[in-house]
């Protein structure tokens, strides 16, 4: 349990997906409504909207690109995670990036988990089904499959 009382129960009804790319918006929009319609989506489109908008919102989930506009992805996830209101909210890296140095990084910078943006809709879908349905109750279990050989690696 956090500081503020929040604890984080496999059960999710709020995400917010942070992301400059339209057509990344739209297919995840397209792919969460098709695989949890009950979950509300709020989309921001850089890092100030996103700060922003977790000043008067905490969601339950959030997934956050690195290249953004204002904020970078890394500059938002240092916020998040030194806010105490904040730290406990499951992030996951949406990137397009996969160079090891920039996964390693996220990792040791607090994310949660590092989502490669697969190029194909079907994958889309199935993986966020996956990352929805890993058991979110203590996120640093989930962290720790991904360090493998002394590395993090991305979910796949």
């Amino acid at each position: 349990m956090s500081a503020t009382g929040r604890t984080h129960q496999q059960k999710i009804t709020s995400i917010v997906l942070a992301d400059d790319d339209q057509d990344d918006h739209e297919f995840f929009k397209e792919a969460l409504h098709e695989i949890a319609p009950g979950i509300k989506l709020t989309i921001v489109k850089n890092g100030d909207e996103l700060i922003n908008l977790l000043r008067h919102y905490l969601p339950d989930f959030i997934f956050l690109d690195l290249e953004m506009p204002c904020k970078n992805g890394l500059e938002c996830l240092t916020e998040i995670r030194s806010n105490v209101l904040l730290e406990n909210i499951p992030v996951v890296i949406f990137s397009s990036t996969t160079r090891p140095a920039n996964i390693d990084t996220a990792y040791e910078m607090g994310a949660d988990l590092f989502f490669i943006k697969p190029s194909v809709y079907k994958e889309l879908t199935s993986s966020i089904h996956a990352i929805l349905s890993l058991n979110w109750k203590d996120p640093s279990m989930i962290k720790e499959q991904y360090f493998i050989n002394g590395r993090y690696v991305a979910f796949m």
